[in-house]
């Protein structure tokens, strides 16, 4: 992998809603990775969005975002002075995602303190290495 300094910059949680508490113990988790780009402004926010669903209705949705900047005099070098679209090796990528997924682990966790959703922990998910074709790339618009 290149090396791409970069600095979490934030952490933003866009949804927390708690809907209803199931009857049952069928529990389904359904996660999605979101991600934002802003080439001005050399960042990128890379997400994880969890909805807990209990007899096909979530019950439980959780989204937050991880704010990354990347380092301006590496952004000159990889978009060659602000020319090109900057491209982020896919390996950079799965790391962005394991930091979001374990800062939603830590969000749910706080949010759900004292309250009888707590029993309705993020598990331990492995992130495999992406199976994306290609990098990740930012346009330059």
């Amino acid at each position: 992998m290149e090396d791409i300094k970069f600095s979490l910059r934030g952490v933003t949680v866009e949804q927390f809603a708690t809907v209803f508490e199931p009857e049952n113990d069928k529990i389904e988790l359904n996660l999605s990775i979101p991600v934002k780009t802003n080439y001005d402004n050399r960042s990128l926010a890379v997400g994880a969005n969890i909805r807990y669903i209990n007899d096909r209705k979530p019950f439980m949705i959780v989204e937050a975002f991880c704010h990354y900047e990347i380092e301006e005099e590496c952004w000159n070098d990889i978009s060659e002075g602000g020319t090109k679209d900057v491209v982020l090796p896919k390996e950079l990528m799965d790391t962005f995602v394991r930091i979001a997924v374990g800062a939603i682990r830590g969000i749910i966790c706080v949010k759900t303190e004292n309250t009888s959703f707590a029993k309705y922990y993020l598990p331990l998910i492995e992130i495999s290495p992406s199976q994306e074709e290609g990098d990740f790339v930012i346009i330059k618009k």
